[in-house]
């Protein structure tokens, strides 16, 4: 049965795995043993049982080769078969028991690692890609409470009235609750389906009921202007089309006004992040050579990536803006170019999201969303639960316009700019 997968799954990781250290094989047997005389105790007579523990051999197999930190698969089986033992009624609300037996074994790991069924993990993978079906919304767990980051212009959320930092405690009447990745899936559902919301604002304890449709979403990685003599960029999140947006952006720059550039502003408030390949394109492209970002797993190096030669500004000043709702891909782009020398970073501390996560296809058409480095960033220090300190802090007062920070994050480059101008898209 499992067995087949687990040996096929070894020979893939020797070629594949290099320094990763690799447990013992009869570990990974003895726990999956285990796993499967338990399957079948708790869903007897399942007809999907061989392909269900096949499942959960290969993610074993992928954890115990890959993860960022040495697992017990003796554990984490522990924690599946509590998974397993959960009705839908009053576990996690997934009628599938591989989901649950992934997601109670994930709980034990990180908050970022989780499994996605076949619709979520092709809807995730398409959101990568720029596109997906959904209310519109960024989102991310503080204090164990889902919280909405920033809003889609034009989205579905921003028209029922939904706000930043509202928190969504429940969605048609099921409590939102797990890690991130579980919350994504409860939210995602087919274009034209309606869900109610329960939001808490503002510290009021009586939630707000709001429905919200769902409806396809082509995602504006970047928008960019001039504002005067500067270049303005904002980098909403980092799919595969935004190293190329940017690359555009900064052409346009330098066509546009020649050797009276005066700087450029990289606006990532609020970008949570996305593709690690896109956040080497948009460094690569102001940066002249030098380290972007190392990882290392389980106190191994496992990779680094520097930056081509060819800074496309020609060395203009660059002044990065960053909030609390700055994370990940957008930490490894500030981060590389702070610690190479490149840019200041204006604004908040950002969010501090150094895990690395791959995404790994399953045999049942899931993925993984498994956490698999540590990230450093320009040569500097682990950002991960501390965030980048600016080197210019600036916080934007409630009665504030947007146009009013950007115009000081530009006076630190001893530039001057316009506070009205409309924005153009690179798409």
């Amino acid at each position: 049965m499992f067995k087949r997968i687990l040996i096929a799954l070894n020979v893939l990781m020797l070629v594949t795995a290099c320094a990763i250290p690799i447990s013992k094989n009869h570990e990974i047997y003895a726990a999956m043993d285990r796993y499967e005389a338990a399957y079948h105790q708790i869903i007897p007579n399942d007809p999907a049982a061989e392909d269900n523990i096949d499942i959960m051999a290969e993610v074993l197999t992928m954890v115990d080769r890959r993860y960022v930190d040495q697992v017990n698969p003796e554990d984490l089986i522990d924690q599946a078969i509590a998974g397993l033992k959960e009705s839908p009624e009053t576990g996690n609300n997934e009628p599938d028991p591989t989901t649950r037996a992934l997601n109670a074994m994930f709980t034990s790991l990180d908050r970022y690692t989780g499994y996605m069924e076949p619709t979520s993990f092709a809807t995730y993978r398409d959101s990568l890609d720029g596109r997906f079906v959904g209310f519109g919304v960024h989102i991310k767990m503080v204090d164990d409470q889902l919280t909405v980051v920033s809003l889609l212009k034009g989205s579905s959320a921003e028209d029922a009235g939904i706000q930043a930092g509202d928190i969504i405690t429940d969605i048609d009447d099921q409590p939102i609750k797990g890690t991130l990745t579980q919350a994504r899936s409860m939210l995602r559902g087919p274009e034209g389906t309606v869900s109610l919301l329960s939001i808490l604002r503002g510290g009021n304890p009586v939630p707000l009921k709001i429905n919200v449709a769902r409806r396809a979403v082509e995602l504006a990685a970047v928008e960019h202007q001039i504002k005067g003599n500067v270049g303005y960029i904002r980098i909403f999140s980092f799919t595969a089309k935004t190293g190329l947006e940017v690359s555009t952006a900064l052409r346009s720059f330098e066509d546009t006004l020649g050797s009276n550039l005066c700087g450029v502003i990289l606006d990532m408030r609020n970008n949570p992040g996305g593709l690690v390949s896109a956040a080497e394109t948009v460094a690569s492209s102001v940066m002249d050579g030098g380290n972007i970002y190392a990882v290392k797993n389980r106190g191994q190096n496992m990779m680094a990536r520097d930056a081509d030669r060819g800074d496309i500004t020609k060395g203009a000043p660059i002044v990065v803006m960053l909030n609390k709702g700055s994370a990940s891909s957008s930490e490894i782009v500030a981060g590389a170019l702070k610690y190479q020398h490149r840019a200041i970073l204006f604004g908040e501390q950002s969010y501090g999201k150094g895990l690395m996560q791959s995404l790994m296809p399953l045999h049942n058409g899931g993925g993984l969303r498994l956490t698999t480095g540590r990230f450093t960033t320009g040569g500097g220090p682990t950002f991960h639960g501390i965030g980048l300190t600016p080197d210019i802090p600036d916080v934007t007062a409630p009665e504030e316009s947007d146009e009013i920070q950007i115009s000081r994050a530009a006076e630190s480059l001893h530039c001057s700019v316009p506070l009205t101008t409309a924005m153009a898209t690179t798409q």
